[in-house]
């Protein structure tokens, strides 16, 4: 069965839904200060456009599911001369100091520098545009003509603007976490150092291992795929078989998609789910790291490779070409729209399996789409798509009704020429109602 690529679960959920902790001295995890209530998010706007749409549209994507009436507030409003006074209650910033205002005004004084291709934390470098952090920053006094700060917790990463799919790391019960493309990489906690200054402890690396790399294509299509398979293993007779589906499935994507460029795709290949999940945390088979644009499968029956790829290589191209997806039903509805199925099942097949009772659009693309059962929200998710593909236009679609959050997307729609009556029509009709 084809599994979903990690866009944004969070990890406190579980601690959430059993209720609100009483409140600490201070918080020093992220689940201690999500316990406390429901955050402010604060969004960085020192990026282009598309930066700060796709740092919204982080923002957008947990804040929907799980934080519905919290606030959302652009890094100028927060008046760091007011010391905590100036700040929103829980905050929660997104974007690195070349993304978010606020962190680059506290740079200076924060346990740890972003800057440039580098994370500089507890003595160590960490290098690559796929590299973030997240950390809950504990409160600092006021010092040196400084004002104090509170706790906030912090989503960052290195690249413009480094915030995708970040929620998706599994994190929350320690400190910090760093992570890369295959997901966390080291963890620790932020103690007062000798000089009364905060400083990050970092514990013990996660393994990382030596790759062999071989180019597929490229093709006429302008398609091709790295694909990388453990150097430690001995290239096996299969592989052949393997690496013309990856092929394959990098021309459909291609195929179907409106994209400015060629499509590389970079595809890390596993030998088995222990091998998988020790290096990646994630032991399904497959999902894809959309910041790195990379893809991360099981070895296995080659046609299930293929649409595989397929669906999780749409969420890479897409990304990379279009951003981030303002919802989450319209980034995997696209995948499994491209892909033409779900769970190896014809995506028309599905019509037939959905509930009589459609949950509500603007419900679905919001706050109910990963609370319904993925073999239901998934489909829907894709016949939707393919529905507004076949109205719009592929190209229409992609500029202007992909990347639309929630709360703008019936206008999305109406501005691309699809009316609200007809859009709720062809919601129905699409899932065959």
């Amino acid at each position: 069965m084809e599994t979903m690529s990690r866009i944004p679960w969070f990890p406190t959920l579980a601690l959430l839904l059993l209720g609100a902790a009483p409140a600490r001295a201070q918080a020093r995890t992220p689940n201690e200060l999500l316990r406390e209530g429901p955050p402010s998010f604060v969004a960085g706007t020192l990026g282009d456009a598309r930066a700060d749409r796709e740092v919204r549209a982080q923002i957008e994507l947990i804040r929907g599911m799980l934080f519905p009436h919290s606030p959302i507030l652009e890094d100028t409003a927060v008046d760091l001369a007011r010391g905590p006074a100036g700040w929103p209650g829980r905050p929660v910033l997104y974007g690195g100091p070349h993304v978010n205002a606020v962190v680059a005004a506290l740079a200076p004084r924060l346990p740890f520098a972003l800057r440039g291709d580098r994370l500089s934390i507890g003595g160590r470098e960490f290098i690559g545009n796929d590299v973030r952090l997240i950390a809950l920053v504990p409160e600092q006094p006021a010092s040196e003509g400084q004002p104090a700060t509170p706790a906030f917790l912090l989503y960052a990463g290195l690249g413009m603007p480094g915030v995708a799919e970040i929620n998706a790391v599994p994190h929350g019960g320690e400190g910090f976490l760093v992570a890369d493309r295959f997901g966390p990489r080291a963890g620790g906690s932020f103690e007062p150092g000798p000089d009364g200054r905060l400083a990050a402890r970092l514990g013990p690396e996660r393994p990382r291992i030596v790759w062999r790399e071989r180019l597929l294509g490229p093709t006429e299509g302008k398609a091709s795929v790295r694909v990388r398979r453990p150097a430690v293993l001995p290239a096996k007779d299969a592989e052949a078989e393997e690496d013309a589906r990856l092929l394959a499935a990098a021309e459909r994507i291609r195929h179907e998609l409106p994209l400015p460029g060629a499509l590389e795709l970079a595809v890390y290949v596993y030998p088995d789910r222990r091998s998988k999940a020790r290096l990646t945390d994630n032991g399904g088979a497959g999902h894809a790291d959309a910041l790195s644009g990379t893809i991360h499968v099981l070895a296995g029956d080659p046609a299930g490779l293929e649409s595989l790829i397929v669906h999780e290589g749409t969420h890479v191209a897409a990304h990379a070409a279009h951003g981030m997806a303002g919802t989450a039903a319209m980034a995997e509805g696209l995948a499994v729209a491209v892909s033409g199925s779900y769970g190896g099942v014809a995506l028309d097949d599905w019509r037939g399996r959905l509930p009589d009772r459609l949950p509500d659009l603007d419900a679905f693309l919001s706050s109910t789409f990963r609370r319904e059962p993925e073999p239901v929200a998934y489909p829907l998710a894709g016949l939707l798509v393919r529905a507004l593909r076949s109205r719009l236009g592929a190209d229409r679609f992609a500029r202007e009704v992909y990347s639309a959050p929630p709360g703008e997307f019936r206008a999305a729609c109406v501005a691309a020429g699809l009316p609200e009556e007809e859009l709720l029509s062809l919601y129905r009709t699409a899932a065959g109602r």
